[in-house]
């Protein structure tokens, strides 16, 4: 069907995965490459290159990754203006209570234990997307 005025394309939303776990990364991508622009980085400096590249609609976030962890990069994001505005859910491996305690303390848009399923994953970020 051609997009038309009355029947658009629908909108590709851009996201920006960050992972220091590339099997992870290439996993997610492959998840949501058919309905989703997906990025992808390895470490906070690669992300913010990406973010200089395109701003995402959202972006996917290890909450425990070596050097620069999830918690200091999401800090980091909701400091500048250009891209505070950005929903992030945060990808963890770990269930215990005082890691989730810590993870909801930084007020995510939402988090997922690794490894995501597709569904649940494409839930959350539908339902994220979509809040407004």
């Amino acid at each position: 069907m051609e997009p038309s005025a009355n029947n658009p394309t629908p909108k590709r939303f851009n996201i920006l995965a960050i992972d220091d776990n590339v099997l992870l990364l290439r996993t997610v991508k492959e998840m949501l490459s058919a309905s989703y622009n997906v990025a992808i980085a390895t470490c906070g400096s690669q992300a913010f290159d990406q973010l200089a590249i395109k701003t995402p609609d959202l972006i996917l976030l290890d909450y425990e990754m070596p050097y620069q962890n999830g918690s200091e990069l999401f800090k980091k994001f909701k400091e500048d203006p250009a891209i505070a505005n950005i929903p992030v859910i945060f990808f963890t491996s770990s269930s215990d209570l005082d890691t989730v305690t810590k993870l909801l303390s930084l007020k995510p848009d939402g988090y997922m234990l690794k490894p995501p399923s597709k569904a649940k994953l494409v839930a959350l970020i539908e339902k994220t997307l979509h809040k407004n």
